[in-house]
């Protein structure tokens, strides 16, 4: 197992140097959030460029970021001795909020969308790209922010399912409180992933696998697929470009 997991890290490494090289960046920029995708797409450039070559934003909104994400976050980037910058974000939102009708999940995005213009912000004045941090199941699932988390440059782990960036971080010596941590973007007070989805990762994973491979699936998981299947369709529009108006001249 360990040799898939050094074949799939190297890789990775090597997409993201050749990707940086071709488009002629001078570094990538991700935000770090103190969970496991961040944590092991930020790993892998750290191997794939130096450290100096990959900048770290940590981008907490206290109002609902749990104290120990930041600190694993703020952690992390010392280990892996990147550039980094935190930002509060707690005022910017209740500025931006005022006046605004409130909604949870829009309030949620909303903060998510913060994160992503920062990200943006600093590639440019660095010659950066965006080093997005998704994984396959959330990409398949369509479980992440229109143009907030799922606007980046480049997605590393875009094709590794959350339990597979799991074993790959235990791989890389990413610190054991990340990798035990529930998945969460941290939408909201007690925000996690499962508990939103209302399913686990392992069963998410094990019914994209067998979907990817056209293989049945056993009784037990039928009804959690149709779960699925359903939230694919809902969140179908986050695959797609933009319908553009097709016009017809004679």
């Amino acid at each position: 197992m360990k040799g898939s997991e050094e074949k799939v890290s190297n890789q990775i490494v090597q997409f993201i140097r050749r990707q940086v090289n071709t488009r002629k960046a001078d570094c990538v920029v991700i935000g770090i959030s103190g969970g496991l995708d961040s944590a092991v797409a930020a790993s892998l450039a750290v191997r794939a460029l130096g450290p100096d070559k990959v900048f770290g934003l940590v981008l907490p909104d206290s109002a609902v970021t749990p104290k120990k994400d930041t600190r694993h976050a703020v952690d992390l980037v010392k280990q892996l001795k990147m550039r980094h910058k935190l930002i509060e974000l707690k005022d910017v939102k209740r500025q931006l909020l005022l006046g605004l009708p409130r909604n949870k999940l829009a309030i949620g995005n909303l903060l998510v969308r913060l994160r992503m213009i920062l990200l943006y912000y600093h590639a440019s004045i660095l010659n950066g790209l965006v080093l997005g941090t998704g994984d396959k199941s959330e990409l398949s699932l369509g479980y992440f922010t229109k143009h907030g988390d799922g606007a980046a440059d480049l997605l590393p782990i875009g094709n590794l399912y959350k339990t597979e960036v799991r074993a790959i971080a235990k791989y890389l010596n990413v610190p054991t409180a990340i990798i035990n941590k529930k998945s969460s973007a941290r939408l909201w007070k007690g925000h996690t992933a499962e508990g939103e989805i209302g399913l686990s990762y392992n069963d998410i994973d094990l019914i994209l696998k067998k979907w990817d491979r056209k293989l049945p699936l056993e009784p037990k998981l039928k009804k959690k697929a149709v779960r699925i299947s359903k939230l694919m369709e809902k969140n179908r529009h986050k695959q797609e470009m933009p319908i553009t108006c097709k016009i017809m001249w004679h």
